[in-house]
């Protein structure tokens, strides 16, 4: 049953994780986005060059192809693991789930595409991605401590018992 906790991972009473909590968190699962993104970007920006030189367009194709490839590394790499446990490489670390505003667990096609997809898609569009994806991470100064993604899934980041 994906919706029960596993063994050992109660939560607090659903207490809210800490700033710091989600931070060490994304910040884990970032540096993990970029060991693997980085290498493969740059392949994949070599070969653009390669392939089409200087060709108006190219930059936006790159940018485009390059998020879509983001995307795919992001469920090879986290894939399994939100699926199976409602956590990232990154909130396992720090000992945090991923629930439903009402402190269930949501099935995998749900959770990513409510939470993750819409923003990675949004977050590719030229110009406007970067910036949506600063407006993301700041809504967490909230005293709900919760970014735009949780609020377009309808979720929250718990703190689970060690």
């Amino acid at each position: 049953n994906l919706s029960a906790p596993m063994l050992g991972e109660e939560s607090i009473g659903g207490n809210l994780a800490t700033l710091g909590d989600r931070f060490a968190g994304a910040f884990i699962d970032g540096l993990i986005g970029v060991a693997v993104g980085f290498p493969l970007g740059y392949f994949l920006g070599r070969v653009a060059v390669t392939a089409f030189g200087d060709a108006p367009g190219t930059q936006i194709i790159v940018q485009v192809l390059g998020g879509l490839l983001g995307m795919g590394l992001f469920l090879a790499i986290q894939g399994y693991f939100l699926a199976t446990r409602s956590q990232t490489i990154g909130k396992m670390a720090v000992n945090t789930k991923i629930v439903s505003d009402s402190g269930e667990t949501l099935p995998f096609g749900e959770l990513y595409v409510k939470r993750y997809l819409i923003l990675q898609i949004v977050s590719i569009v030229p110009f406007i991605g970067g910036f949506l994806a600063l407006i993301d991470v700041l809504f967490i100064f909230r005293s709900n401590r919760k970014c735009l993604h949780d609020d377009i899934a309808g979720t929250k980041v718990i703190k689970l018992r060690g």
